[in-house]
């Protein structure tokens, strides 16, 4: 008899497969009825966010550093001469002009050079006054010489003619003639030796002149004055102080007595990075000062700590390679300032621009959400010129405008689309947003802004 056939599991397991959903759903819902009820309206709830409005207005590219102000005018006093220093009338801080004397060194030797100069001056112009006398008694004798030999000459050839006279005075006439005209020739070579002597005597007062001038000159070397208007910055001689000159050196260096500089012209030299020289392409191409363009286009403005409240402004003044050298302007300025310059370059009028607090970074994408009703809307945008306090942004699709509402706290963990709730913005909401901004930023947006 065959024994009975067993029954096959497919039906069975089918089934038990089929009951799996059934199964899946009463747990959910067990876990929905042990779940507490506030959790289900926790997830429901809105993000309280606090928004600020896009704004229209100028944004501007500025560069910033510091660097010392330096005087267009600043030089080194230094004596030309070897001496004691036997009087200091400057001190570090004064004002003072062009030609105002500000230390002496001894004079004594210089005077006595300049007093013996004078005095052979004056003998080679007592000398010429003897000379010239002696060209003037010349002329006598000549005229003297020449009618003595008119006389002589005429006496001879008039007893020639009438040979009334023996020969032997006729002969003494002529030899009277020929000592009259040898007499004339004598009296001409004697004022040719007294205009020789006359123009040596010219030139010996050249040259006591020129002798006089040069012990003048070294009185002056003793005498330390200023070559134009300015402040004195520096101080370093003292009463008794023995300083050696250039003179003396012989390297056209000596000991530097004072250093002046011209306090009403100041300038700032600043070096700046090759790649930004496009900046300044106006100024080298000498293009028209406009708004647009040229030096016009470029503000300098300057702040210092010395002067607290003051701001001064500039001039791109020169322009090379790697040297940018503007001018701020300012008379209470004084060289060896610390300046802090600012030098705006470009200008973006009504520009669109946004809170920085507002934007958030995604790896190389940079966003914002705007507050569109109860709901957040994403954005993504493009930067361009920043501020202290607001950056000047772009979008592709233009989906942003003036005026919207962007999220500038509790945007970090926002998504596209979520539920919002936009909280009053007072005195206490401005602390807390500081304070949030504040606050350490998620890896993602620091490295996001580091590569910015």
């Amino acid at each position: 008899m065959p024994l009975p056939a067993r029954p096959r599991p497919a039906p069975l397991l089918i089934a038990w497969l089929l009951a799996l959903p059934t199964l899946a759903a009463c747990q959910e819902e067990h876990a929905a009825e042990a779940a507490p009820t506030g959790y289900a309206l926790k997830q429901a709830e809105a993000t309280k966010v606090r928004v600020l409005p896009a704004l229209l207005q100028e944004m501007q590219r500025s560069l910033e550093t510091t660097t010392p102000v330096e005087s267009e005018r600043f030089v080194a006093i230094v004596p030309l001469t070897t001496g004691i220093v036997t009087e200091v009338l400057a001190e570090e801080g004064d004002l003072v002009v062009a030609g105002q004397l500000l230390a002496r060194i001894d004079q004594r030797e210089a005077l006595a050079q300049l007093e013996e100069a004078r005095i052979a001056l004056q003998e080679a112009k007592d000398s010429a006054a003897l000379k010239g006398l002696a060209l003037r008694d010349a002329d006598a004798n000549i005229e003297k010489a020449r009618l003595s030999m008119d006389q002589a000459q005429s006496d001879y050839e008039r007893n020639v003619k009438a040979r009334i006279i023996s020969a032997l005075d006729i002969e003494k006439l002529r030899v009277a003639m020929e000592i009259a005209k040898q007499n004339h020739a004598a009296a001409l070579l004697a004022k040719e030796r007294a205009v020789i002597d006359e123009r040596t005597s010219k030139t010996a007062i050249a040259r006591g002149e020129l002798a006089l001038e040069r012990a003048e000159i070294g009185v002056s070397t003793t005498e330390m004055t200023a070559p134009f208007d300015g402040i004195i910055t520096f101080r370093g001689v003292q009463v008794g102080l023995n300083l050696r000159g250039q003179r003396a050196a012989g390297t056209g260096e000596g000991s530097a007595a004072f250093l002046l500089a011209d306090h009403s012209d100041l300038r700032a030299t600043i070096y700046r990075p090759q790649r930004e020289l496009a900046l300044f392409a106006g100024a080298m191409e000498g293009r028209p000062d406009d708004a647009a363009s040229g030096p016009a286009a470029i503000q300098v403005t300057a702040t210092t700590e010395a002067l607290p409240g003051h701001t001064f402004t500039g001039r791109v003044e020169r322009v090379a390679p790697q040297i940018d050298e503007v001018s701020p302007g300012g008379a209470r300025l004084l060289p060896g300032m610390l300046l802090r310059l600012q030098l705006v370059t470009e200008r973006h009028q009504d520009a669109l621009t946004v809170p920085k607090r507002a934007l958030r970074r995604e790896g190389d994408t940079t966003l914002l959400f705007v507050a569109d009703g109860d709901q957040a809307r994403r954005v993504e945008v493009v930067e361009g010129f920043s501020g202290d306090e607001y950056v000047e942004v772009t979008t592709v699709r233009g989906e942003l405008e003036p005026g919207m509402q962007v999220v500038v706290v509790g945007n970090r963990d926002l998504e596209d689309g979520k539920l919002i709730e936009v909280s009053g913005w007072d005195a206490a909401s401005a602390a807390e947003a500081a304070e949030a901004e504040e606050a350490p930023a998620p890896a993602q947006a620091s490295a996001g802004s580091d590569a910015r």
